[in-house]
């Protein structure tokens, strides 16, 4: 009998700005497999059309770290070809997109909490001088992704879950301050995918990949602490791998933690790779609003050399604006 199991990643983009949103996005393929066994590598089960690396030729999209794929250099258009390429060419992605006109359309399949923050953010909300998307010809990924979906089909691993928790600067401070931990506040906002993963697909073979969470080593007490409904075993513990299975009844779901999870995963690179996007949509947007209102402002990245002088810049604008500090900037 053939056996079907889900490999599920997560990963951040965001996690040390001053400015600019948190995301922390989680991507997972169902594909076959033994969930308690060796796992499968996705780049070969779709080697003809994706690549850990970038393809001179256009013919294979780039998939890894967000951070091998996108440079300010470079731009974002390896990256946003990579994400719609897989939205459109996945049956199951595809299916639950009404239609893929704007950003919204794109945070309302994955990350729909966030809409609802950005209404009191009009530095998020759409530009006129916007455009989506924003390096890339849809209609050209269109074309890409009815090719790839035909290797999807045959090689039975199709994307079937694309989600992100994009945390606005005033939510994330409110949650740095319930947690009094930035830790603790990534981790708890992981700990969520991780419970969503397991309601859809814990009796599926699932395998959760995460990335290592921030200076953390060792993650059992405080995922006994998260799922006190499910046991816990301990298969390994170093400081740059950490592996658990959670048992509940006859579901075993493995979970692990590693350095440089977006090299072993294509799960986990898929997560950073929409992380980052929607981080740079965002601070696209940021940065086109305040330009409107202090022309021939510098646009920034966000983090914490640029951002304070970015800042200092904004600052008499903001006030007159009156837009509290706390709005714009981090506490942590």
């Amino acid at each position: 009998m053939l056996l079907i199991m889900v490999i599920a990643g997560i990963d951040e983009a965001g996690y040390g700005p001053l400015l600019g949103p948190l995301v922390i996005g989680c991507a997972a393929f169902r594909t076959p497999g033994d969930h308690l066994g060796e796992l499968p590598n996705l780049w070969k089960r779709l080697s003809r059309h994706t690549s850990a690396k970038k393809s001179a030729s256009g013919r294979k999209i780039h998939v890894n770290d967000s951070k091998a794929v996108y440079s300010p250099a470079a731009g974002v258009k390896e990256l946003e070809r990579s994400i719609l390429c897989f939205l459109l060419a996945s049956p199951t992605m595809d299916k639950r997109l009404a239609r893929l006109d704007n950003l919204e359309d794109l945070l309302a399949l994955a990350a729909p909490d966030v809409l609802k923050d950005m209404v009191a953010c009009p530095w998020y909300m759409p530009h006129p001088a916007g455009r989506f998307p924003m390096e890339n010809d849809l209609l050209s990924c269109r074309l890409f992704a009815n090719s790839f979906r035909q290797e999807i089909e045959h090689a039975e691993t199709d994307l079937v879950h694309l989600r992100a928790r994009v945390m606005l600067e005033e939510p994330l401070n409110a949650m740095f301050a319930s947690t009094r931990n930035k830790a603790n506040a990534a981790f708890s906002i992981v700990a969520a995918h991780i419970n969503q993963l397991l309601e859809l697909y814990a009796g599926e073979g699932l395998v959760i990949f995460c990335d290592r969470q921030g200076g953390r080593c060792h993650y059992g007490s405080i995922l006994q602490l998260m799922f006190e409904e499910w046991s816990l075993q301990i298969i390994s513990e170093t400081e740059s791998f950490c592996h658990y299975r959670i048992i509940r009844g006859d579901q075993i779901v493995p979970i692990i933690f590693a350095e440089k999870a977006e090299t072993q995963s294509m799960s986990v690179a898929l997560a950073s790779m929409l992380s980052k996007y929607l981080r740079e949509s965002l601070m696209h947007r940021y940065n086109l609003w305040w330009a409107d209102q202090i022309p021939g402002l510098e646009p920034t990245a966000g983090y914490y050399g640029d951002g304070s002088r970015f800042l200092r810049e904004i600052e008499a604008k903001r006030i007159e604006l009156g837009i509290p500090e706390t709005r714009l900037v981090r506490s942590r």
